[in-house]
């Protein structure tokens, strides 16, 4: 059995919702089936800020097998007179600063009970009251870890250890002067990249030009067209992809927009689940496998762009460049119908830059930017936060949602050099008919048939008894640590470095500081 106690501080509405999100992180660590873990999840939160809204403390008690996880949360506030009426929706008695911030709409108890196999509650005026309740466990069912497509040239590390704190998955190590993935946390999503000054991280990714082929189309990112001097037009752009033997031209991002009206009229259809978040971003979805799979629910049933893009298009070859390694990832499926070549965005870019610096055209007239009834959402970390919010239940006013690991979405992708803010304006001012002209097949969204399963990296064990006793032994090295969170142990935190350690895969005088 693994237990734990948290304080819960009454009044103090920025802290509320930390002891219920670390029961949720045992829980993940522990391999327990996603939908008990966002049951418990919103069970634990309830009760955590009725604690914070109403009483002036109290404790959260758990204690876990891999059957069942037991909460009790005792608080020292002024009691419940009426249990039967508090336990009706809607009945409220949270004070005027509680409803400014969103909370007391009579839900909590009620959302408790909805949630739990077993439920109790006893109070008295005066003298606090005592929750109590029980969720069954058992094992999460996942796929076995994907292939990652980041690659690491080891030569170049500085040490800076950038990627180590970027990292939203703490997938990243620097030991002995060399970075190193753990790719069952990888999720592909190049923020390491990103925050890399040595250029440490790249793209599996072939720089070769495919040999051309009759009948030959080529996929875009939108973000490629843009990457040059605003002076270049698109139509000179095109002309010189045209030079290169690449007659057939097409965007991603006739895919992006079909798939955004595929995922409204989804939501249209399905209004009980929210938010329903978009496929858009490979990233994305790796982070939802991994971290927050009890929200595989609320991904929309479609393809990627990219995949639908795949299944529409019969040509014989068709030459992909993928903006990011998730990206290429979708792509490592052979295909009997077509050929699938992949070629580097920057390999390309060289390519046809000279013929650039011959003819330069225009700037980019404007057109009708997108629409505005889908939120969207940049940055891997504010996705992370976002689908932590998402997870706990606060972000059901939220109809559509588009998350995109990078900033400005593709456009921010760390393979470009542009400035993603401008690149994502030229492309919405840019003539939408240069690269739309008598395009066959139509973009279509594809959808998805098969479902999408959750990742088993975050948790420490397949046997659900072993991940407890390797929960404890980590608890009990972590105590050992300073926790400043340095990273000088190439480790992203005091608490990744005492996993590593009982993983066997680095030991206590890794630490510098360590008392």
């Amino acid at each position: 059995m693994n237990s734990a106690v948290y304080e819960i501080e009454g009044g103090n509405y920025e802290k509320g919702g930390e002891a219920s999100k670390k029961l949720k992180e045992m829980l993940k660590r522990l391999g327990a089936d996603p939908k008990a873990v966002r049951r418990a999840m919103i069970a634990a939160f309830e009760a955590e800020m009725n604690v914070v809204i109403h009483a002036g403390g109290g404790v959260m008690k758990v204690a876990v097998t891999p059957e069942q996880v037991d909460v009790a949360v005792i608080d020292e506030g002024p009691g419940i007179a009426d249990i039967p009426l508090a336990l009706t929706e809607g009945y409220s008695t949270a004070p005027p600063e509680a409803r400014e911030l969103g909370f007391g709409a009579g839900m909590g108890l009620p959302n408790i009970r909805k949630n739990t196999d077993r439920f109790s509650i006893q109070s008295e005026p005066g003298r606090g009251a005592h929750l109590r309740f029980s969720i069954r466990l058992h094992a999460q069912e996942a796929a076995p870890a994907d292939t990652i497509f980041l690659t690491v040239r080891e030569e170049c590390c500085r040490q800076s250890l950038r990627c180590v704190h970027a990292c939203p998955t703490g997938a990243i190590r620097v030991r002995n002067d060399r970075p190193r993935i753990l790719n069952h946390l990888c999720v592909d999503c190049t923020a390491c990249a990103a925050a890399c000054p040595a250029q440490v991280f790249g793209m599996a990714c072939p720089d070769e030009m495919p040999r051309m082929t009759e009948g030959l189309v080529l996929l875009l990112p939108a973000a490629f067209v843009v990457q040059f001097e605003p002076a270049i037009a698109p139509a000179t752009i095109l002309q010189a992809l045209n030079g290169l033997g690449f007659t057939q031209v097409r965007l991603v991002s006739e895919w992006e927009a079909a798939l955004r009206a595929a995922v409204v009229q989804y939501a249209a259809q399905h209004p009980v689940i929210r938010p329903i978040l978009s496929p858009v971003c490979p990233a994305v979805v790796n982070l939802v496998r991994l971290r927050f799979p009890s929200l595989l629910g609320h991904l929309a049933p479609f393809l990627s762009p990219l995949e639908a893009a795949r299944e529409n298009l019969t040509a014989p070859h068709v030459v992909f460049v993928p903006a990011c390694p998730a990206h290429a990832g979708l792509l490592r499926d052979p295909s009997v119908m077509s050929r699938i070549d992949l070629i580097s965005p920057t390999a390309l870019t060289e390519a046809i830059r000279p013929a650039l610096r011959r003819d330069r055209g225009e700037s980019a007239t404007s057109r009708a930017p997108s629409p505005d009834d889908v939120l969207e959402v940049w940055g891997i970390r504010r996705v992370a936060e976002f689908l932590d919010r998402t997870e706990n239940g606060l972000m059901q006013d939220c109809d559509v949602v588009e998350l995109y690991a990078c900033e400005q979405g593709c456009f921010g992708a760390p393979v470009w050099r542009a400035d993603p803010f401008a690149a994502r304006r030229r492309f919405e001012r840019m003539p939408s008919e240069i690269f739309a002209a008598s395009q066959r097949p139509r973009a279509a969204a594809v959808r998805r048939i098969a479902d999408i399963l959750p990742r088993g990296g975050i948790r420490l064990d397949p046997d659900m008894r072993q991940a407890m006793q390797k929960l404890a032994e980590i608890d009990a090295v972590g105590k050992t640590l300073p926790g400043r969170d340095c990273g000088v142990c190439g480790a992203p935190s005091c608490a990744a470095l005492a996993e590593d350690i009982v993983m066997g895969n680095a030991a206590l005088a890794d630490c510098p500081f360590r008392r």
